[in-house]
């Protein structure tokens, strides 16, 4: 989160070049496409822009089927330009050694090892159908590094923040619509400013929180398609370039600045914001968590050996946990862990991911604004420890809960976002 490449007889096809072939479709109508080569096409610029979304996709078999006709591409074998299919039957998908056949009703083989797979409909609004998850665009089918299956949602930018914006909010009221368009922008701009962020790698974005939750059209969402009309094109700038509008869930009363919590160089529009008066209404306001001995014992150890560096070797115990200051938001600035092999300290949001939820197994802790509290047996060894907390997320930029009851105040979102990006301005990209 880079090239995938695969080989066809003497011929390597880049999962970038898939991407492009045979004149990909985004939801907003026919991409023009001129001939290059003879096998792959160059695709124009267009506006909104085209996004491309890794789905998570973990099995080796993928059923898809659409509302009308598909148009199937596969680039196959030893073939020196691909194969194009077109049906209105649903197909399957099957990933083997040899690449990936593509089948049709009853079973009928319709490419045959194929390096990757291009699936499209021919109407503007048709929806494509990976399993039960509905998608607008193209899906485009082909290995990751560890020659698993690697599916990419390519679709225009506006048709993709629908599906942002709906997970990421959930249902809301009409007093509300001011904060859903905050949101609309703010995933905008995320999206633009990570376009190409994996290199060669052929996607964009991906679909869950590495960078923004993403489910497709899964969703009756005609609030979250009127945001983003209502916001057409516009964007967040600061000094005539985009922002990173990083968000999260609930601040928990402040935001941070990004170089308190990340080791990154600051922002001048991402720093500490006084949210007290409008994200209190969020169940994330309190929060308690309880470790066992042996929970905290095993979290600690299974995420110091995820380090590439690791600061100390493998332990057996802990004896102490010391949180060392706080940030100007009120979240935990470092955490000492004291362990059979030695001292090791951990920074701001990273303290999040080392304890670990209990309540929530292979999950992180909600916020790093939180209080510990140890408990000793009559010999001082840990048998368990408490974290009463507040918040949720990292707490840097706009407060999803804070914005929302901004909105319910009748703030309006260009307000809304000037208050949590601070000096930027709000501008129109296309």
């Amino acid at each position: 989160m880079k090239c995938r490449s695969v080989t066809a007889g003497r011929r390597e096809v880049t999962l970038s070049t898939i991407v492009l072939l045979l004149g990909l479709w985004s939801a907003g109508g026919c991409i023009p496409a001129r001939l290059r080569d003879g096998t792959l096409f160059a695709v124009d610029p267009v506006r909104p822009p085209v996004v491309r979304v890794r789905l998570p996709q973990n099995g080796t078999r993928m059923a898809v089927h659409g509302n009308g006709r598909l148009i199937v591409t596969a680039c196959a074998g030893s073939m020196t330009s691909p194969c194009t299919i077109s049906t209105q039957d649903p197909i399957g998908v099957h990933r083997t050694k040899r690449g990936f056949d593509v089948t049709g009703r009853r079973g009928i083989v319709l490419a045959r090892g194929a390096s990757g797979v291009a699936i499209y409909g021919t109407g503007s609004e048709d929806l494509l159908w990976l399993g039960d998850a509905p998608y607008h665009g193209a899906l485009i089918i082909g290995r990751d590094d560890h020659q698993g299956t690697l599916v990419v949602n390519r679709l225009n930018l506006d048709a993709y923040l629908a599906g942002v914006v709906s997970p990421e909010l959930g249902e809301r009221t009409d007093d509300e619509f001011e904060a859903v368009k905050a949101q609309a922008v703010a995933a905008r701009t995320y999206a633009l400013t990570h376009l190409g962020q994996y290199g060669d790698a052929p996607y964009d974005l991906r679909a869950d929180v590495g960078d923004q939750v993403y489910d497709g059209a899964s969703r009756t969402r005609a609030w979250a398609d009127e945001a983003v009309a209502a916001t057409e094109g516009e964007i967040l700038t600061y000094d005539g370039h985009l922002i990173d509008a990083y968000y999260h869930s609930t601040c928990g009363g402040h935001t941070d600045a990004i170089a308190d919590v990340w080791p990154k160089p600051p922002r001048p529009y991402l720093i500490s914001v006084d949210d007290s008066d409008f994200c209190q209404w969020s169940k994330y306001t309190h929060w308690t968590e309880n470790f066992g001995a042996r929970v905290l014992l095993a979290n600690l150890r299974s995420y110091r050996r995820q380090l590439p560096d690791s600061p100390i070797g493998d332990f057996k115990s802990i004896s102490d946990l010391i949180l060392e200051g706080a940030t100007p938001g009120g979240r935990v600035a470092a955490m000492t862990v004291v362990t059979s092999s030695g001292r090791w300290t951990i920074r701001a949001d990273q303290i999040r991911w080392a304890l670990g939820r209990p309540s929530h197994p292979g999950t992180i802790l909600p916020s790093d604004i939180f209080t510990f509290s140890l408990r000793r047996d009559q010999h001082g060894r840990i048998i368990g420890a408490t974290a009463d907390g507040s918040g949720y997320g990292h707490g840097v930029g706009m407060c999803q809960c804070g914005m929302i009851g901004r909105a319910r105040a009748g703030q309006p979102y260009a307000q809304i976002l000037m208050t949590y990006y601070p000096g930027t301005t709000l501008e129109r990209e296309y």
